[in-house]
């Protein structure tokens, strides 16, 4: 009976969150933030023999610089691979043009005249199916973009109370675990701790899968003499971490552009170096993941995937860490055991 009223009870409690996520959402973002400063925080704590409140901040003050980093090497990147691009596709649209036609005549030369005509006909239905579809999408990721321009100043808001939310979790911590009752309090505890290590464990996994993904693209874009090597190759690994697509988003297009543009050997090697990175990944992220984090990688997958449906791209980052929140209470024994 009382594991039936635990179940009754959590999932009323997930219900409650899911229909008032967007109330929950930055709280939900600080608690799994205060996880992330948990160990640096002690770290700083315990060496330099500061008070809690300033190692909080100190660790806050220092994460918050990694990642603005990174996020700023991210979009310098992003932005120099596309003024390369820009600068580069005008000129290869006319051989690509001319490879085309050539295509087009070696093939209408063993073609009746209804059969070229009909080639036409459906190359010309192809070509304002194409240009419809771009100016359809263009339009939707223009009002996409528009409503996140719009939706700056709202985003502003939660991200500086998901970051006011994580210092004082992270700060008073103990004290919120405290309140709770005694039956609960030491797993509530071992729960939490076991969820920050599992996270530390978890984000070393994928820094590793980032590294060799990196060397593999680095040495790959180098034998095939591509410029901005260490650009491609980290914008590579990180789109590695886009579930299902990853780095296919640069490289299908790249080996469809060569094709047209007669680089046939350039394509054959990208196609071969995108086939040995997605294998490399497949292989080494079970092991990895599954011995630091101890996670499937396909229950990684289901929750991220589960998480986008659910709450777009906040869902997407967050929800393979719901995952280990709920592994790390599990393990705890913190629900589902009878007392």
């Amino acid at each position: 009976m009382r594991m039936i009223i635990q179940y009754v009870l959590v999932s009323a409690v997930l219900l409650s969150i899911y229909w008032l996520l967007p109330i929950f959402k930055p709280f939900l973002a600080g608690a799994f933030f205060a996880a992330v400063l948990h160990k640096p925080a002690h770290f700083i704590q315990k060496k330099a023999g500061v008070s809690r409140n300033v190692a909080v901040l100190a660790s806050l003050g220092w994460i918050l610089c990694l990642f603005s980093a990174g996020l700023f090497l991210f979009g310098w990147i992003g932005a120099r691979t596309a003024s390369h691009i820009h600068y580069v596709i005008p000129h290869y649209i006319p051989v690509a043009t001319a490879h085309l036609e050539q295509l087009i005549n070696s093939i209408t030369a063993f073609l009746t005249e209804d059969q070229k005509e009909l080639l036409v006909q459906s190359l010309y239905d192809v070509e304002t199916a194409i240009g419809n579809t771009i100016e359809e999408y263009a339009g939707k990721w223009l009002l996409i973009g528009t409503s996140y321009f719009l939706a700056l100043s709202g985003t502003a808001v939660e991200v500086l109370i998901a970051i006011l939310a994580a210092f004082f979790i992270a700060k008073d911590g103990s004290s919120f675990i405290s309140i709770l009752p005694e039956s609960i309090r030491e797993k509530t505890a071992i729960a939490a701790n076991d969820f920050s290590a599992s996270f530390y464990a978890y984000g070393y996994a994928q820094v590793q899968l980032f590294a060799a993904t990196f060397a593999a693209a680095c040495i790959g874009f180098f034998l095939l003499h591509i410029p901005h090597v260490l650009e491609l190759a980290f914008l590579t690994a990180v789109l590695e971490f886009l579930p299902i697509i990853g780095s296919s988003l640069l490289f299908l297009p790249w080996v469809f552009f060569c094709i047209l543009t007669g680089q046939t050997k350039i394509a054959i090697f990208a196609a071969i170096l995108y086939v040995v990175i997605t294998i490399m990944r497949q292989l080494l992220e079970p092991k990895l993941v599954a011995d630091s984090a101890g996670l499937h990688p396909l229950a990684v997958l289901f929750a991220a995937f589960a998480g986008y449906h659910l709450a777009g791209i906040f869902g997407l980052m967050t929800g393979p860490l719901f995952l280990l929140a709920c592994s790390s209470v599990y393990r705890s024994r913190l629900l589902f055991t009878k007392r």
